[in-house]
């Protein structure tokens, strides 16, 4: 989850396949104000103070002019569109949710094909869940669940030695010994 503005940059970054140096360069290009010691404090979850949200525009101008379309709003504050590579603009949501799904590492793109994500995850949409299959490292996390009766998607919730509980519309209480594998889910594509 690219929850912070560390985690955006990095993002943005790792996709582009650039370094620090290059984007400080860039800014600097610009006639702005940006040492590698502050960029990299931003990358290592030091705070963007708002006022230099000119800064970070730039930044996604860069980011945008090495193929991620991105906007300053998006990498200060994580609100509107994510980026798109700039080769895929005109590709649908669901197309590009299923090529992002094929770039990260150790993921597995699942279509729910049923009502039992209820609430979390409806008919037809798409999720990306971990290939980490244990149940113990997922207590307290939205997991695909798949049990000897079936599978949900809920929040699973470790009780004791011998069973947990999945929370989604209902609660469902399972044996640790009937469940065959626990996925934690990683992103979900909401229609």
């Amino acid at each position: 989850m690219l929850d912070t503005i560390e985690k955006r940059l990095k993002c943005c970054r790792a996709a582009t396949g650039t370094s620090p140096q290059e984007v400080v360069n860039y800014v600097q290009q610009k006639n702005t104000d940006l040492s590698y010691t502050t960029y990299t404090r931003w990358e290592s979850g030091g705070t963007v103070p708002p006022r230099r949200i000119d800064v970070i525009n730039l930044i996604a101008g860069f980011f945008s002019e090495s193929g991620l379309k991105v906007e300053g709003d998006w990498i200060m504050t994580g609100a509107g569109f994510p980026p798109q590579f700039t080769e895929y603009t005109k590709l649908d949501e669901d197309t590009l949710f299923i090529l992002a799904s094929r770039q990260l590492p150790d993921v597995e793109l699942i279509q729910v094909g049923g009502t039992y994500g209820e609430p979390y995850i409806s008919f037809g949409e798409f999720c990306i869940v971990s290939n980490e299959r244990t149940l113990d490292p997922n207590n307290n996390k939205l997991c695909h669940v798949r049990h000897k009766n079936g599978l949900v998607i809920g929040v699973v919730k470790i009780v004791d030695e011998d069973s947990v509980t999945i929370e989604g519309v209902k609660s469902t209480a399972i044996k640790k010994e009937d469940i065959l594998e626990c996925r934690r889910v990683k992103w979900i594509q909401k229609r």
